[in-house]
């Protein structure tokens, strides 16, 4: 775990990644895969809910009268301007490009092994001896060692079946000096590839993650190299480009956007439209030969604006090991994840927490976040207000993810951490009306994600440690007690 818009439309049954099915819209994006659209009604059911929250790990309570709000911050339109003026100069080679592009470029691709040609395959060797278990290591092959790096760390994952993008995502955050006494995180990007095939090698592109910024004068600066762009307004600079330091605990995706988790801040925001293909090199910004680069990889997608966390009404995000002051104070956003099978569409926060830090009093809490038909938060005046809370005394939740059903309510998957580098954590299965069910999970599990499927609905995650790192998934279904299928 850590150390700390334009219209689109949204997907209408269980499109993009974790949890469900959508409300509506961008059926039309759908790619074919045999799934119907569907909408029940926010009236259809109401989940119990349990008197108090127990003290047995994994029991979900809704928290009554408790809620939460977030306010949009759009990137500088001043220095995304500049950014365009950039983009605009051919001398700089950037192109723009969708995730589909990404997913389909074969060029100098990183590799997906599958399980049988992994030593990282220990990481999920427990949950396969239970259930069926697809699984894939990250690129080892010399000087692309993902599988092995003390640098690079992944965090999240997140799948997409729209038109936009059929594929697969992971994020990684950027560890500068691992053997510092105390480590900066420095960078973020995402992995981007077709969602890989049984028995076979997939693939991906290492997307860097930027935001577009300007200096004290207002002019668009960056790290240490600029070119003049003529008649661009007293010469630009990529330098304008500001790396993302974040965890990117968690990352959902929903139809053009791609909402990374900001600990103690909220939601960073990543409009899939602001993906640029650029020439490998080194540094990130404009080089010397006057091209854009970007830490050597081929792509480099845009900040595009943040949903902020009110820290002086709501106080800050403590530690792992602190109780919130309050039901409604101190939130945290360690993962995110999509629910589109909820009535109301939605984001879904939840908080790591360990079990020094939760009480039944002053438990984890899982937010719900209203999305809006165009794929963004549904807000009023800039302003979003939180749906729903839940409550639960679940330590070491390092992902989430939720199956709405009319008539049975909602089942949330958590993955839960708590064997360190060597043994494996839990899944646990919870919803109201019946007891927990719970599962020997994998080594260093961390985000999950929801993938509809016409051959049985997948949970995806992903695993962290160095030597460990696994992509995965296992059938929704089989994470269930038998006669609860």
């Amino acid at each position: 775990m850590p150390p700390s818009m334009p219209s689109l439309r949204l997907p209408s049954r269980r499109v993009s990644i974790v949890l469900g099915v959508a409300s509506g819209a961008i059926a039309t994006g759908l790619v074919a895969t045999g799934i119907g659209a569907a909408h029940e009604s926010e009236n259809t059911v109401a989940a119990a809910p349990r008197a108090a929250i127990s003290t047995t790990p994994g029991q979900t309570t809704t928290l009554s009268g408790v809620s939460f709000k977030l306010r949009w911050k759009p990137t500088d339109p001043a220095a995304m301007t500049a950014l365009d003026r950039v983009v605009a100069d051919k001398r700089t080679a950037m192109k723009a490009v969708s995730f589909r592009d990404v997913a389909a470029d074969a060029t100098d691709l990183r590799r997906l092994t599958w399980k049988s040609g992994c030593a990282a395959r220990t990481a999920v060797s427990a949950l396969d001896a239970r259930v069926k278990v697809g699984a894939w290591c990250p690129d080892f092959r010399s000087g692309k060692n993902d599988e092995g790096s003390p640098n690079w760390i992944p965090q999240g994952v997140a799948t997409s079946r729209t038109t936009q993008f059929d594929g697969l995502a992971l994020s990684w955050y950027h560890v500068k000096d691992p053997k510092a006494a105390n480590p900066v995180t420095d960078m973020a990007r995402l992995s981007v590839g077709r969602r890989p095939e049984v028995n076979k090698t997939g693939g991906y592109h290492s997307v860097q993650l930027a935001v577009p910024t300007r200096d004290a004068s207002g002019k668009v600066v960056a790290r240490d190299v600029s070119v003049g762009l003529g008649g661009a307004g007293g010469g630009m600079s990529a330098q304008g480009v500001a790396e993302a330091p974040q965890h990117a605990g968690g990352v959902s995706i929903v139809g053009n956007y791609a909402y990374l988790a900001d600990t103690a801040a909220g939601l960073r925001v990543y409009d899939l439209r602001r993906t640029y293909k650029v020439t490998p090199g080194s540094g990130l910004g404009v080089g010397s030969d006057g091209k854009f680069h970007a830490h050597g990889e081929h792509y480099v997608l845009f900040e595009v604006g943040r949903y902020q966390f009110d820290r002086t009404a709501y106080g800050s995000c403590p530690a792992w090991t602190v109780k919130p002051q309050a039901l409604n104070k101190q939130l945290c956003f360690s993962t995110v994840t999509y629910d589109p099978t909820f009535p109301t569409p939605s984001l879904v926060t939840a908080e790591y927490k360990l079990s020094g830090g939760l009480s039944s009093t002053r438990p984890a809490r899982m937010v719900r976040w209203p999305l809006a038909s165009n794929g963004t938060l549904a807000a009023s005046g800039g302003v979003v207000t939180s749906k729903a809370v839940y409550g639960t005394v679940t330590p070491n939740i390092q992902g989430v993810a939720a199956f709405y059903r009319a008539g049975q309510g909602t089942t949330i998957y958590y993955s839960v951490s708590g064997g360190g580098a060597t043994r494996p954590g839990r899944i646990i299965s919870d919803r109201a009306g019946r007891n927990p069910y719970t599962l020997t999970g994998v080594i260093g599990g961390e985000s999950f994600a929801f993938d509809p499927y016409s051959g049985g609905d997948r949970v995806w995650g992903v695993t962290e440690h160095a030597g460990k790192r696994m992509v995965y998934w296992v059938y929704r279904k089989s994470l269930q007690p038998a006669g609860d299928r």
